[in-house]
């Protein structure tokens, strides 16, 4: 392997599951990530274009060939070919662009995995108003 980050070496165990495949989403891809590092959060969050043609030349290198298309509203769909398929870039950088707003796994999300829940604090103590206080001073 080559100089791979944590998030694109968990992709590539991703897509080695998944090789019995031949298309599968960005989102199926994800959910699988998110199933192999235990991250409870992020459900929606999907995985950067850069990162899966990192991962994908990674793989070429193997001799291992999949294909990215990506639709109208962004959705990367990952083919399992017999040889190298180049994205048209005018469709790479739509879909960089609605990456801004989009939720991505990160390296980051690794290092905080399962293992870290924010829990909710509870208030300890109960504060208890008296409403005939304010007419007390009054009587007097």
């Amino acid at each position: 392997m080559s100089n791979l980050t944590p998030i694109q070496t968990e992709i590539l165990k991703a897509f080695n599951q998944m090789s019995e495949k031949t298309s599968f989403t960005e989102f199926i891809l994800a959910k699988k990530v998110r199933e192999n590092i235990k991250l409870d959060s992020k459900k929606k969050a999907g995985i950067s274009l850069n990162d899966i043609l990192t991962v994908t030349e990674e793989l070429q290198n193997q001799n291992i060939f999949y294909s990215i298309h990506i639709n109208s509203v962004n959705e990367i769909l990952i083919k399992k070919e017999n040889a190298p398929f180049e994205i048209p870039l005018e469709a790479k950088r739509r879909r960089q662009a609605s990456e801004k707003s989009m939720s991505i796994l990160t390296t980051g999300d690794l290092n905080s995995g399962g293992s870290k829940k924010t829990k909710i604090k509870k208030r300890n103590e109960t504060k208890k108003i008296n409403i005939n206080s304010n007419f007390e001073d009054l009587e007097e």
